[in-house]
């Protein structure tokens, strides 16, 4: 099977006013994930047999199903928490996202964008499913991509603070893969959006504590790009409507990394 770049989205600078953190809903999922597959397949079998979809969505989507029931054969035997038993888990969790970025990127020309976001959800699903199983999965640009998606989606402060939540817990675990932060040179990297995009979260909650503990967070693993990121975030809070206590919250860190260089 060819190998699939993944091109990761920065989340959109905007105020705009969901992930789930309880354990894989297994026939839920399977559900989402069987009509997804069929509409991509039907499409296929439109165009024929001998399309490059064609040939090649039929193994992704078989990788998928077999990780989906994987997951819910381990879940009933070892517990929905905790280790597992078994050392290529991570290399299934990393090709099930792979399959599904691969999947993905065929939905715009089979003219099936509007599966997008349960594709999205069944990536945040599988790796949430490896946060709690403590799996070091390392294809994080599929949820990068997928959390700032639901972050540009959501239109409550709920919802966006349950986007940071997951966004929190993603940054917590990836960090032992990823926070050494070698490709500096890439601004699309998974670990600088990432940490980016938790800061842009939590301004839009409009919540203190969270906005706090993303600062830190963000002046922790990208100090270097700490100057311009409050910069930029000072400039679009000093817009009419902006929250006054959000705003003196972003303006003090930027006056600190002001300081500091």
């Amino acid at each position: 099977m060819p190998e699939h770049k993944t091109t990761i989205k920065p989340i959109r600078w905007q105020l705009s006013n969901a992930a789930t953190t309880e354990p894989a809903d297994h026939a839920r999922l399977r559900d989402r994930f069987d009509a997804l597959a069929s509409a991509v397949s039907e499409t296929c079998r439109q165009r024929g047999g001998g399309s490059a979809a064609a040939i090649e969505t039929p193994g992704l989507i078989a990788v998928v199903r077999d990780f989906l029931s994987l997951m819910q054969s381990l879940d009933a035997q070892f517990g929905t928490d905790g280790d597992l038993p078994m050392a290529d888990a991570a290399g299934a969790v990393d090709e099930s996202l792979r399959s599904l970025a691969a999947l993905d990127a065929w939905l715009d020309r089979l003219a099936q964008a509007d599966k997008r976001e349960s594709l999205q959800a069944l990536q945040l699903a599988i790796g949430y499913w490896a946060m709690r199983h403590h799996v070091p999965f390392r294809a994080a640009e599929p949820i990068v991509n997928a959390l700032a998606a639901q972050s540009n989606r959501a239109e409550t402060r709920q919802a966006t603070a349950a986007v940071f939540a997951m966004m929190q817990g993603f940054v917590a675990h990836l960090a032992p893969m990823l926070k050494a932060d070698l490709e500096r040179s890439n601004p699309e990297r998974a670990w600088r959006l990432l940490n980016l995009n938790l800061a842009i979260t939590a301004i839009r909650t409009g919540d203190p504590a969270m906005m706090r503990f993303a600062f830190d967070t963000l002046n922790t693993h990208l100090p270097d790009e700490c100057r311009g990121f409050y910069e930029e975030a000072t400039a679009l809070a000093s817009q009419p409507g902006f929250p006054a206590e959000t705003r003196s919250l972003i303006e003090a860190e930027c006056a600190r990394w002001a300081r500091v260089h």
